[in-house]
């Protein structure tokens, strides 16, 4: 609803007010920065109307003035946070951002724009005091930490608070499904090249639903001496299987039992030649990290602060927590047994690489099945 409403606005030319975006799907979250950057480029005078505020150096004091000064001979003024520690904002800075937001006048576009690894969803659609805040709350009752570092994060709530109250938080999660699949035809229409919506689907298998990853496929193949339309055949002939993504992919589906999804993507990263060590040693990576993962739980930690201390995503860490919990006692100590068998018959190059591969997935995949 929030994206509608900001779609509308910048149709209609009526920018102003202060937005917070966040999400996983970065090139959707760039494409509609620049779009509002375009409403105060066009000025005569663009440097004077558009504002990097660096908020690592400087405070809610140096960005009033910034926001009370006129624009320069135009309509609006843009102004962008930067650097916005937000697991640092205490409460008394975070409340004079909200006082200031409160009064944004009405020439001013204010932008607070954070990454993926920045600013889960959570913490926005459902209050920090129910994901990163329990970290937050440990650290302020414990009587050893550091004085200078109590009472930091506690601001996250107010200054979000604030931005959905007085503006708009948009949310750009990663497309799916027919939708992604219309967004690259689409890209592919507006080169005037022809392709077969199996194409599309083909892409996403291979290269994952990251915007960015695809884009960048779309022109290789837009360039490419493929024939027209774009076919399955032309993806998996000029195109680079994003491997990470894929044998993410791949645990997810054996964490939740689906077979039949672990052979089309395991036949698929066979088909594109994977290095058999690259992808054991992915997998390896994956089933570490679930380690990691069920141990902190079991120690209490909250999933933002396991999130903080593996440097991933919350809702990744909620994902693969959830998968953990619905697998049998001993599935991780035992597919870390056969992951490690298995890596020690490639070593000594015993047999087919793949073959091997394909057999440690059919037992972890089966483990707990009668």
């Amino acid at each position: 609803m929030s994206l509608e409403i900001l779609k509308q606005r910048l149709k209609e030319n009526k920018p102003a007010g202060v937005y917070l975006f966040y999400g996983n799907e970065e090139y959707t979250k760039d494409y509609y920065a620049r779009e509002l950057r375009k409403k105060v480029t066009a000025s005569p005078f663009p440097e004077f109307n558009h504002i990097l505020f660096d908020a690592s150096a400087s405070g809610p004091e140096e960005l009033a003035d910034a926001v009370f000064a006129l624009p320069y001979l135009w309509d609006y003024k843009m102004i962008e946070i930067k650097n916005l520690d937000l697991s640092a904002l205490n409460a008394d800075t975070a409340a004079r951002y909200a006082e200031l937001i409160s009064q944004l006048p009405e020439y001013v576009i204010m932008l607070f724009l954070f990454r993926s690894s920045e600013l889960d969803e959570s913490v926005v659609e459902g209050g920090f005091k129910k994901s990163a805040g329990a970290a937050a709350e440990k650290v302020d009752e414990n009587e050893n930490e550091e004085p200078a570092r109590k009472g930091k994060g506690k601001g996250i709530n107010t200054l979000i608070g604030a931005i959905k109250k007085h503006g708009l938080a948009v949310n750009f999660p990663n497309e799916t499904g027919e939708k992604l699949e219309n967004w690259i035809l689409k890209h592919f229409a507006a080169q005037k090249v022809p392709a077969d919506r199996s194409a599309a689907q083909m892409l996403i298998t291979l290269c994952g639903n990251d915007m960015y990853t695809l884009y960048h496929e779309i022109e290789k193949l837009i360039c490419s001496p493929a024939d027209r339309p774009i076919t399955q055949r032309a993806v998996l002939k000029y195109c680079c299987p994003n491997e990470s993504y894929k044998v993410y992919e791949l645990s997810d589906a054996l964490t939740g039992g689906d077979m039949k999804k672990v052979k089309r993507i395991y036949d698929n990263l066979v088909k594109s030649k994977t290095d058999p060590s690259l992808l054991l040693g992915y997998l390896s990576k994956c089933y570490s990290d679930m380690l990691l993962i069920q141990a902190a739980t079991e120690e209490g930690f909250s999933q933002a602060k396991i999130a903080q201390m593996l440097k991933k995503s919350e809702w990744l860490v909620r994902r693969t927590a959830a998968g953990i919990a619905r697998k049998p006692s001993g599935y991780l100590a035992y597919a870390c047994e056969e992951i490690d068998a298995a890596d020690r018959k490639l070593k000594r190059y015993s047999g087919n690489p793949y073959l091997v591969l394909e057999f440690l997935l059919l037992r972890l995949g089966l483990y707990g099945r009668e």
